[in-house]
């Protein structure tokens, strides 16, 4: 059995505890086989993800950072989320169905950056940042200027109900004119793989950039 109390682990584990954020991490499966599919070692914070996490809910859930596969009620494994793509890794999902992914050639030059799909764009952005700070900033806090323009009051109650695998449906869109007021867009909860596969299938329609198709139930 591999030893997952690594360097990476235990300094993860500090960023968790003094993280000005509600920050819960979801217990590790016996049963995933995330890290030996992936080939992650105990070292970076992905293997020290998918080895002690089944996944971390960042900001009330907001923002889902993925690690080894759990139950079908849990988040997905990082080898799960990536299934149904070629050339990047997802590593995060937030709660409208923005997706998180580290570039293997797909997106850029292949250098491992953290790209952003963003839900108000339909395109991806390079935020030239490794997964290890891009995982430190936002649990240093980055989730609350990071979506400014895409909350509203009351958010927490919106999502305080919502399963793992669930997202929030807004409408209108915030890609479109009339949905830039997230306030008064209507929200409805929706499968998570659901939201990803209109978002990619309106990306692909307009010819933007193709976002993420999901193949996990």
């Amino acid at each position: 059995m591999v030893d997952s109390r690594g360097d990476a682990w235990s300094e993860l584990s500090r960023l968790i505890a003094t993280s000005p954020l509600n920050v819960m991490v979801c217990p590790p499966d016996d049963a995933s086989a995330t890290a030996a599919t992936l080939g992650l070692g105990t070292g970076p914070f992905l293997g020290a993800f998918a080895r002690n996490t089944s996944g971390v809910m960042v900001d009330d859930g907001w923002l889902r950072l993925l690690g080894g596969s759990s139950s079908a009620d849990g988040l997905p494994g990082l080898d799960q989320a990536s299934a149904g793509t070629t050339g990047l890794l997802v590593v995060a999902f937030d709660v409208l169905g923005g997706v998180f992914a580290l570039d293997g050639g797909a997106l850029g030059t292949g250098n491992g950056s953290v790209y952003h799909f963003s839900i108000d764009s339909l395109s991806w952005e390079d935020l030239e940042l490794g997964h290890a700070a891009f995982v430190t900033r936002m649990l240093a806090g980055a989730t609350t200027s990071f979506y400014e323009s895409l909350r509203w009051p009351g958010w927490q109650d919106d999502i305080a109900t919502l399963q793992p695998r669930q997202g929030l449906s807004l409408y209108p869109q915030p890609f479109m004119a009339e949905g830039k007021d997230v306030s008064s867009a209507s929200k409805r909860a929706v499968p998570m793989a659901e939201l990803l596969a209109v978002h990619n299938d309106i990306a692909t329609q307009f010819g933007t950039d193709r976002g993420v198709q999901a193949t996990w139930p």
